[in-house]
């Protein structure tokens, strides 16, 4: 027999407070008795009887288990691959630091709020490429994000399509079925963007992939670091790169998603988890678990029936 927890100091007083109150019990009741001329045998009994129920009442609180039963645990949550823009756009300092480095100090930050979801990281600019598998290790992921630049790919323009394109190639059986629900989380700026693959789009909302952007940038915008000075176009001025947050609406709300936006002013991070959160979550794993019964019940049954006993059963001083 296993127990589910050990006797603490709670049982202890317990013991010693019956203990101590039937010992005054069992001497008052004595000498009346003694008094009244009679006896009091039946209070041994009662001792007894009470005893054993408080006894029974103890262990049944100490959860007593024996024999086993095999039982399946489901998990259920949500595969969420968080795409991150490595754009040069993306070192723009209209966000301090920089979009990127915002952003990236934002996730660290409340990665642990994704409870019992499995999360993947992408980074892209022209080519998408995976950053990290889906994993539920937290800690790795922060490491992974932390890791992330804008030297990563060659400069280039801004290619979405290869974003979508990655997640359908990798887990094209994963998409279908009962498996476990998909969520985008494309963070981008909202730049550069060629035009969009419709047949893509068609495949996401086809299986179900629920698609979250969160803008990083202003509408005003800000220039690009590079070196000592700022990008420049080639006629020499300085670019400003902006928020494209009509071309990202337009986006979400052609794939019923939702759009979120972060800056030095507006940070809607929670606001995004909040809604990642309330998408359902599909069956991911099954596990066969073995369990030890609980048989407290049968204890306090046997403590239950004593108790109606002791009620029963009465102490005579008196005797007519």
């Amino acid at each position: 027999m296993n127990w589910i927890k050990p006797l603490t100091t709670v049982e202890f007083v317990f013991l010693g407070v019956f203990l101590a109150l039937y010992l005054f019990f069992f001497v008052r009741t004595y000498l009346v008795a003694r008094k009244l001329g009679t006896t009091a045998r039946s209070i041994i009994v009662k001792f007894f009887l009470r005893a054993i129920y408080l006894g029974l009442l103890i262990v049944g609180l100490l959860g007593p288990n024996f024999g086993v039963n095999e039982i399946e645990a489901q998990a259920t949550g949500k595969d969420i691959f968080i795409a991150f823009d490595v754009s040069k756009s993306m070192d723009a300092n209209d966000v301090e630091p920089s979009r990127l480095e915002k952003v990236k100090f934002e996730f660290v930050e409340k990665l642990n709020q994704f409870r019992s979801d499995r999360i993947g990281l992408i980074f892209y600019s022209n080519e998408a490429f995976i950053h990290s598998p889906l994993t539920f290790d937290k800690e790795a992921l922060k490491m992974y994000i932390n890791k992330l630049n804008t030297n990563l790919v060659r400069e280039g323009g801004t290619n979405l399509n290869s974003v979508f394109e990655l997640i359908l190639e990798k887990n094209t059986t994963n998409l279908t079925g009962n498996r476990k629900a998909k969520v985008i989380v494309l963070v981008t700026d909202g730049e550069d963007f060629g035009e969009l693959d419709q047949n893509t789009l068609f495949d996401l909302k086809k299986n179900n992939v629920s698609l979250c952007i969160l803008g990083v940038g202003t509408v005003t915008g800000g220039k690009i670091p590079t070196g000592s000075s700022f990008k420049t176009d080639k006629s020499g001025n300085e670019i400003i790169s902006k928020l494209d947050v009509k071309f990202l609406k337009t986006l979400v709300n052609s794939q019923k998603g939702l759009f979120f936006q972060l800056n030095n002013q507006v940070n809607n991070i929670n606001d995004l988890i909040k809604a990642i959160d309330k998408i359902e979550g599909n069956w991911i794993d099954t596990r066969k678990m073995t369990v030890a019964n609980n048989k407290f019940y049968y204890f306090l049954l046997v403590a239950l029936v004593l108790i109606i006993v002791d009620i029963l059963v009465t102490i005579r001083t008196i005797k007519l």
